[in-house]
């Protein structure tokens, strides 16, 4: 559990001081009642911030780690998901999901991802969106000097350094703008799901006469690729695709 209230001044500028502060006692007592040993009703306080339209990472790893303390294995991942799709490389809510994920009965193995791919997904969540639109700024405002004291100078020495911190720039430009449209498409996804079922048979058809292919658990991470009715097409890390009911997962 972490008290930081540093998420709480963005409300204050975007909404009324009256819901702000609401919104920060509201957290403090969830805090509280956590520290306390009341972990259900500390998870009410958090769930009752984010009805009332918030959401940031902190809140979420606090819920998460009040279901944990539950022994409410389903929501407490679900929320650590939540957490980490807003800050992807937050090694508290790494650490805390992956413990989730060993009181859980499936052990799905992830495909293999090339190693430059690793790289460059490893590089994209050190920050978020609005982190990468920050650098991609600044880095832009570099290009425009630099190019601007490239044509002021004439001596061939500064130019030179000029030249190279302007390719720099650009290219730091145009990347931090990838990382930043990538990120906004991973916070704003909502094609992820957990399973809240005990048990659920994933069927080959959108259908319960369908053939069973396998067996999925509480807890368990799932892609949703369709919907069909009250049914959606799920596809497991290990890329195993089947459809499940909908009411059997959350979405993340």
């Amino acid at each position: 559990m972490r008290n930081k209230l540093s998420f709480l001044i963005l409300f204050i500028v975007l909404t009324s001081s009256l819901f702000a502060n609401e919104a920060i006692e509201t957290f403090k007592k969830g805090n509280m009642l956590y520290q306390n040993g009341y972990y259900s009703r500390a998870a009410l306080n958090y769930e009752k911030i984010i009805n009332n339209g918030y959401e940031n990472a902190e809140l979420y790893y606090n819920l998460g780690n009040a279901y944990f303390r539950m022994n409410k294995i389903p929501n407490a991942i679900i929320n650590y998901e939540r957490a980490l799709r807003l800050s992807p490389d937050d090694e508290d809510v790494i650490v805390n999901l992956n413990v989730a994920n060993l009181r859980i009965i499936d052990k799905i193995e992830p495909v293999p991802k090339f190693f430059l791919v690793q790289w460059y997904d490893a590089i994209r969540n050190i920050f978020t969106s609005g982190n990468w639109a920050v650098i991609m700024i600044v880095s832009l405002w570099i290009v425009f000097i630099s190019l601007g004291l490239f044509i002021l100078f004439e001596s061939t020495f500064i130019k030179k350094i000029l030249f190279g911190t302007l390719v720099i720039a650009v290219f730091i430009t145009i990347m931090s703008l990838i990382f930043s449209i990538q990120q906004s498409g991973i916070e704003n996804s909502r094609n992820a799901a957990i399973v809240f079922e005990p048990t659920v048979y994933i069927k080959s058809s959108p259908d319960e006469d369908g053939k069973d292919l396998f067996i999925l658990h509480e807890g368990t991470k799932v892609n949703i690729l369709d919907a069909v009715g009250k049914w959606r097409k799920i596809k497991l890390a290990n890329g195993n695709i089947g459809w499940l009911p909908s009411e059997s997962v959350e979405l993340i």
